[in-house]
């Protein structure tokens, strides 16, 4: 694996540019929100923390864009629009976390019956807002993780081991949540989110894999961000929050095996 991740030079353009934008602008966030110049709410924190947000979909276009003679920015829009597949898709980029969600929690509460207590569920009508909320906040860095890296290592290594090498990257491209106050990731578990991000890598990969399309991910990328919003999973916090990560990974993993090939690039045949 390690001899083809050099091979894609798209790739390592989205990389560099999505590391150099998100951590110039999240370390120095970092900085500002330690010393107790800015807040969470207030303009200057947000106007940071959204461009740092922002650093793999702007990545993404400067890659294809340095790279066109490879494949034309036309040719990455068509992805990014691929809305024409089966209505079962949509609900599977949709549902999935949901129903993934809801496993977590009846397993925990099978287990340790008294975090029943501890769940607590928003309002449904809620969900479309969130969703909203949750496609920029999490959904457009699909531009870059599953349009990019997914469909260029997908060609060179296989696409379920594309999706492990994504997973501790884009972990990684995180690192600086965890040193700034008033966000979730702000001394949270490394490693715990390490799992979960290996899990959605594997989960939005395969839907990936199966058609191609980004629009879809970034409908997925935000349907999961947007069920922890609303509540739907172990609480942070209680023992058994590893239980929602592990889920992940295993099912992601396992929607990798049962499609019996290793998720080669194709339309959607779910008809």
């Amino acid at each position: 694996m390690s001899e083809q991740f050099p091979a894609s030079r798209r790739a390592l353009i989205f990389l560099a540019v999505a590391f150099g934008i998100t951590w110039l602008a999240w370390w120095a966030l970092v900085a500002l929100a330690q010393a107790g110049f800015t807040t969470y709410g207030r303009w200057p924190f947000m106007t940071l923390y959204v461009l740092g947000g922002l650093g793999p979909t702007i990545a993404a276009y400067v890659a294809v864009y340095r790279t066109r003679e490879e494949a034309p920015l036309s040719e990455f829009n068509r992805r990014v629009l691929r809305w024409r597949v089966s209505p079962a898709w949509y609900l599977l980029a949709l549902g999935l976390p949901l129903a993934l969600g809801f496993m977590a929690i009846g397993v925990a509460v099978a287990l340790k019956p008294e975090l029943a207590t501890g769940v607590a569920f928003k309002p449904w009508y809620l969900f479309p807002l969130y969703l909203l909320m949750t496609i920029i906040g999490g959904g457009l860095e699909e531009f870059g993780w599953r349009g990019i890296a997914q469909e260029e290592w997908g060609r060179a290594i296989g696409s379920i081991r594309a999706a492990l090498l994504i997973g501790p990257i884009w972990t990684l491209w995180h690192l600086p949540l965890f040193f700034m106050p008033g966000v979730a990731q702000y001394h949270a578990s490394f490693a715990m989110f390490l799992i979960g991000v290996m899990g959605n890598a594997l989960l939005l990969g395969w839907l990936y894999s199966r058609t191609r399309s980004i629009l879809l991910c970034v409908l997925m990328h935000a349907a999961m961000n947007a069920a922890t919003m609303m509540g739907v999973g172990v609480p942070s916090g209680f023992e058994m929050s590893i239980i929602g990560p592990c889920l992940n990974l295993c099912v992601g993993a396992l929607l990798f095996l049962s499609s019996g090939r290793r998720a080669a690039h194709s339309e959607a045949t779910l008809r």
